[in-house]
């Protein structure tokens, strides 16, 4: 194929590219939403935030409310193939954070901080759960949700963080290639992105390259890097809401950690950073499964939750009685 109809080829699927994750998404929506959750939207932490409720099955053991945590240029629909299974355990509330999905950010800004995105998340849990929840993040949404364990314990009965971002480790200079990445400068980093963050990479995603591209291109997203990484070499990276691993071991609520064994999207050593200082957290590291095991394993991930707040809430499994 000569240039010029390679060109040509790119120029007849360049609609398409871009169209066919916004029009994904909104089947996603509209299936959830027939399967039982309601779209809410209130100002929390004086921010316009919307999140998907999904009220606990009948029966639902041990009826602990369960709040999950997407990750950077996601929303909460990425839990839409777990929400479901999630509703066994108690009520559902998967959060837009700031700046994704159908929530705002916070006024005046084009983007939320980690200290921001902590203070919704704690919002959500005082002014709409009511009780103390289970946190489960995946990516940036493990980082807040362990942040918002570590300020404030008594919101949460537990946390699950599935592939969590957020650790310091030798600060700027680990985290320039992952910020070089994210900047997608081009159709090349959007495939290298889909080999870091899938353990296979489902095919439809090779025909909307552009709409991935855009999704990190929002300035909700591009800012919130620049930011954070600017912060990670500052005198103070913990300002930027980034974890040593001093702080990450004083968080003393039940904690599992899951990790997909392909997941290359984060810095090197991100794995080991939380597997070595979670104190006594549960681990779950998933052959074959990459950056976002709500959706490669969703039925995984919610067995594995299942048992873990089972455990934590002292009821063990009506089959081991």
């Amino acid at each position: 194929m000569t240039e010029h109809e390679l060109r040509r080829q790119v120029s007849f699927g360049e609609p398409l590219s871009r169209v066919l994750i916004p029009l994904a998404l909104g089947v996603t929506r509209r299936a959830l939403l027939r399967s039982g959750a309601v779209s809410r939207e209130r100002r929390l932490a004086g921010v316009l935030t919307h999140w998907y409720e999904r009220p606990a099955l009948p029966g639902a053991r041990p009826n602990v409310p369960v709040v999950l945590v997407h990750g950077i240029a996601d929303s909460a629909l990425t839990w839409a193939f777990t929400i479901g299974g999630f509703a066994r355990i108690g009520p559902v509330y998967a959060l837009d954070l700031p700046g994704f999905g159908l929530s705002g950010n916070p006024p005046g800004r084009r983007y939320a901080t980690i200290a921001d995105q902590v203070a919704v998340l704690a919002a959500l849990v005082r002014e709409v759960v009511g009780r103390p929840a289970l946190l489960v993040g995946n990516s940036m949404g493990g980082w807040v949700a362990a942040r918002l364990a570590l300020e404030a314990p008594e919101l949460t009965c537990g946390i699950v963080l599935l592939d969590p971002g957020g650790a310091l480790l030798q600060g700027r200079s680990s985290w320039d290639p992952f910020v070089n990445t994210v900047a997608v400068p081009d159709l090349r980093t959007v495939r290298a992105i889909y080999r870091q963050m899938f353990g296979r990479v489902p095919a439809p995603l090779y025909l909307a390259q552009r709409g991935f591209q855009e999704l990190f291109m929002r300035e909700s997203v591009r800012q919130f890097v620049a930011a954070a990484v600017e912060a990670a070499n500052a005198a103070d990276p913990r300002a930027a809401g980034f974890f040593t691993p001093e702080e990450l071991r004083q968080i003393r609520v039940p904690a599992a950690l899951v990790w997909g064994s392909r997941d290359t999207f984060l810095p090197a050593g991100s794995f080991e950073f939380f597997r070595d200082n979670l104190p006594g957290a549960e681990l779950l590291v998933l052959p074959g499964c990459g950056h976002l095991p709500q959706r490669e394993r969703p039925r995984a991930i919610v067995r594995f939750v299942h048992r873990f707040t089972l455990r934590i809430c002292d009821q063990p499994p009506e089959r081991d009685r």
